[in-house]
């Protein structure tokens, strides 16, 4: 008897959405294409373009032509990350596990045999990885050295707070008993990744970190900026917000936003005025602290019913 026509095979799916980043793309997809993977694993990629004009088909096909595994291209019509993502969960149904990667990344070799040692050692719901931010020349010396862009992650270990889809792989035999999905209704604002792996722990479910799943994240000289850090800090701040309060009345998660934010605005601004002038301005340490008055700003601004569309789109 051929015991290899009874062994059951590990069935992946990585899922890359992408919006109008045809050239980062390309290099996704060379990276993707020269990925290592487990001998007792098929893998199946899927490109899903949010761009109503198919910007990204030409790329894909270009690539579908010689590429070492299944590769498909999608659409999703829906504006935004969220329905691309809950479109990639209904393009996995029959899959094992399903790994996200964004179309401004590349992918290390190891990437994927690094996420699926570490589920195979944990069996946890979700495993996420590092991201090292890849800077313009023009971005000052100290942010590359402070890589706030990126996620740094020492030692394969768990983690008791949520990750995001730039670098992960998702249990779907979870995401089955759960019925969970992505929360559309922050497609525009973005932390819908962040709600959705707080819901995994909400149940109970495990999350893990592999060290040695890395990606490069490249990073435009627009958001190399101070300012592009902290409208991201800000916006953060409302969508923990959101999440804080996921299973409060509106009124309370609101008053509770408030209160939150406020504390937060007041105590970082004063850690702000001293620390700059202990460190005589010192860019990177004020910054650090500018983090705290943002996201309390952003506490605030959801107390009164407001959002920030961070992927919103022009009309």
């Amino acid at each position: 008897m051929n015991t290899q026509s009874v062994v059951s095979r590990r069935k992946v799916m990585v899922a890359a959405p992408t919006y109008k980043r045809n050239d980062l793309l390309d290099g996704l997809l060379k990276s993707l294409n020269e990925l290592v993977i487990p001998a007792d694993t098929d893998v199946t990629f899927i490109i899903i373009d949010n761009d109503p004009a198919r910007g990204a088909e030409a790329v894909v096909a270009k690539w579908q032509a010689q590429f070492s595994a299944p590769l498909h291209y999608h659409t999703e019509a829906e504006p935004g990350v969220t329905h691309v993502r809950n479109r990639a969960l209904d393009l996995a149904a029959g899959h094992d596990l399903l790994a996200f990667i964004d179309d401004d990344e590349f992918a290390d070799p190891q990437w994927l045999a690094a996420l699926i040692a570490r589920y195979e050692a944990t069996h946890a719901a979700a495993v996420f990885g590092p991201v090292d931010p890849v800077y313009p020349d023009t971005a000052p010396g100290w942010m590359r050295d402070w890589a706030i862009h990126g996620t740094s992650i020492p030692a394969d270990e768990d983690q008791m707070k949520p990750g995001a889809t730039c670098n992960c792989l998702i249990d779907l035999g979870v995401v089955r008993e759960t019925g969970l999905r992505f929360e559309t209704r922050m497609s525009l604002t973005g932390g819908e990744d962040t709600l959705f792996f707080t819901r995994l722990l909400d149940a109970g479910y495990r999350l893990t970190r592999a060290s040695g799943a890395r990606v490069f994240e490249h990073i435009p000289e627009g958001r190399a900026t101070p300012k592009w850090l902290m409208r991201r800090w800000y916006r953060t701040g409302i969508t923990d917000a959101l999440i804080a309060g996921r299973d409060m009345s509106p009124g309370a998660a609101r008053a509770r936003g408030l209160a939150h934010g406020l504390l937060r605005v007041a105590t970082g601004s004063a850690a702000v005025a001293v620390v700059a002038i202990a460190s005589l301005g010192n860019p990177r340490q004020v910054l650090a602290r500018c983090y705290t008055v943002c996201r309390g700003a952003g506490m605030v601004t959801f107390a009164f019913g407001k959002q920030y569309e961070e992927y919103g789109r022009a009309k």
